[in-house]
């Protein structure tokens, strides 16, 4: 793959990987390095890449496997180090609400098995067709949709019992 194909194919799809990362790692400075070390290595090999190959599939692949990695490394981590990593950042803005609101949904994605919020988060968020979501996860079309199917519905549960609790607390 020649420079400009790979500046022209690549390049742009870095905000999707980013938010792919992030989906997965659930930590936005984790993400960017994982996409960022990716592009890397991807411009440094960009030589032995096919250019008629799905690449926006496979570099979705090559994100899910890197993030894959430092989950798997974050856990051996967290073993040895016999310690519990967590707990976002809050925001500064001034939307608190909207802040919140968005909390709310990241941590019940965040309580969602990893595959129904890779399923999720690709179908959903990232809008791929479920031929792409299947291929990505390597299974067939009818499981992406029983998977979207548990997910959807896991998070509106989470999402309801999060905000019967938020009502209880407020009012005690």
């Amino acid at each position: 793959m020649e420079e400009f194909e790979f500046t022209a194919r690549i390049w742009p799809l870095r905000d999707r990987m980013f938010r792919y990362a992030q989906s997965l790692l659930l930590s936005s400075a984790e993400a960017e390095d994982a996409v960022h070390d990716l592009l890397e290595r991807l411009w440094r090999e960009h030589d032995r890449l096919t250019p008629g190959r799905n690449v926006d599939a496979w570099v979705m692949t090559a994100v899910r496997n890197r993030c894959y990695d430092l989950l798997r490394k974050r856990r051996a981590d967290a073993r040895r180090n016999d310690a519990v990593a967590g707990g976002a950042e809050r925001s500064t803005g001034g939307e608190a609400e909207r802040w919140e609101a968005h909390e709310m949904v990241r941590r019940a994605m965040s309580l969602l098995p990893d595959r129904q919020r890779e399923t999720l988060h690709l179908k959903d968020i990232e809008g791929c067709p479920t031929g792409e979501v299947a291929a990505l996860l390597g299974c067939d079309e009818a499981q992406v949709r029983v998977l979207l199917s548990r997910a959807r519905h896991a998070m509106r549960e989470v999402l309801k019992k999060m905000m019967d609790d938020e009502r209880t607390t407020r009012y005690e």
